[in-house]
């Protein structure tokens, strides 16, 4: 890295390898320098025993690659909770996207659009290869990195921004997992703006029209960021909305106990601690009903209302609706036991 000034970018198509392998004993020192690097602007100083010394004037590290909705949300979760990953290196994936699943499959048999390849290749190598003087940039006497300002419109536009992120990250809306990583908009905005003016082939003070692509830029990815988070702040709707497809689909039937929801290792289930939140949902929601197994008392089962299959339980997680009012029903289960209860649910708030 000290022999390329302008950072380098680290290609992984699995992720959570290089995650798990910061979070090992032995690798803080790593771990300390990627978040380091994110910046882009600090030095950095490597020693090794019987390697010396190595001096990188400007750590820049960019990272491209995938990963596993269920392994970013274990991940995810360990930040939010407090574990090994509450440093804010998740926070630092500013350009993380979820694809949505279309519900319809079309084949696409045609070949990559190879003129729209060379332009984005053109882009990079013209940003790689700039020379901040012939974009008008400046360098301060405390600083030797060169930069450009907004124009006046522009700065007025980001003013009115950034005010408004600064409220929402402070009224207590969201979780601070979440507010760290819209916190780093502050940069990521301006610093989008900048990449599109320059490579739109913009010369001197950013106007306000790249401005404004990076603000629409940035929305998308806030959505995105609310996601992926959300697989963290909500466990239960996640592992809710696995499970009862588990239910519509034949995979379990009335009476199913929590073994059987996590022995499989199904996406999203593949734990107690995600079985058991999916089921206290579905319980919540009066879907469910946990009751003692007719063979022994100490055994806990869990019989399936009835209604569960014509509510769309899927739909209705997602809508985050209230629970079906108190639906008297009667299982394999409670039939053996000779009992009939009316399940009432309890209140349940969105989050």
């Amino acid at each position: 890295m000290n022999e390329n000034g302008n950072g380098i970018t680290i290609v992984r198509d699995e992720i959570y390898a290089f995650l798990k392998t910061l979070d090992k004993e032995g690798h803080e020192a790593a771990r300390g320098f990627y978040l380091e690097a994110w910046n882009g602007s600090g030095r950095y100083t490597y020693d090794r025993i019987g390697r010396g010394t190595i001096d990188i004037d400007a750590a820049c590290v960019s990272m491209v690659g995938s990963i596993q909705p269920g392994r970013i949300g274990e991940y995810v979760r360990g930040a939010v909770k407090g574990g090994l990953g509450d440093d804010g290196l998740i926070q630092r994936f500013q350009l993380a996207v979820w694809p949505d699943h279309t519900k319809h499959w079309k084949n696409v048999d045609r070949w990559p659009d190879t003129n729209a390849k060379s332009k984005a290749w053109a882009t990079v190598q013209v940003l790689n290869d700039l020379d901040p003087e012939h974009v008008g940039a400046v360098a301060d006497e405390d600083s030797d990195v060169p930069y450009l300002r907004f124009d006046e419109a522009a700065q007025e536009q980001f003013d009115a921004w950034r005010a408004d992120l600064e409220r929402r990250i402070r009224i207590d809306e969201m979780s601070p997992a979440l507010e760290s990583h819209l916190a780093k908009y502050r940069i990521l905005i301006p610093s989008l703006a900048l990449l599109i003016h320059l490579a739109d082939g913009g010369r001197g003070p950013i106007p306000a029209e790249p401005l404004s692509k990076a603000i629409r830029w940035g929305e998308v990815l806030e959505s995105h960021a609310r996601r992926i988070y959300g697989l963290a702040v909500r466990l239960d709707i996640s592992a809710g909305h696995a499970l009862s497809k588990k239910i519509i689909n034949g995979s379990l039937a009335d009476g199913f106990t929590l073994r059987d929801v996590y022995r499989p290792c199904w996406a999203g289930l593949a734990n107690k601690e995600e079985a058991q939140a999916a089921i206290d949902l579905l319980i919540e929601l009066n879907w469910l009903r946990a009751e003692p197994s007719p063979e022994s008392r100490q055994k806990i089962v869990h019989a399936i209302n009835p209604v569960f299959f014509k509510k769309a339980p899927c739909d209705e997680l997602t809508k985050l609706t209230e629970p079906p009012g108190g639906t008297p029903f009667v299982s394999v289960v409670s039939a053996a036991l000779g009992h009939i209860e009316k399940n009432t649910p309890s209140a349940y708030t969105p989050f």
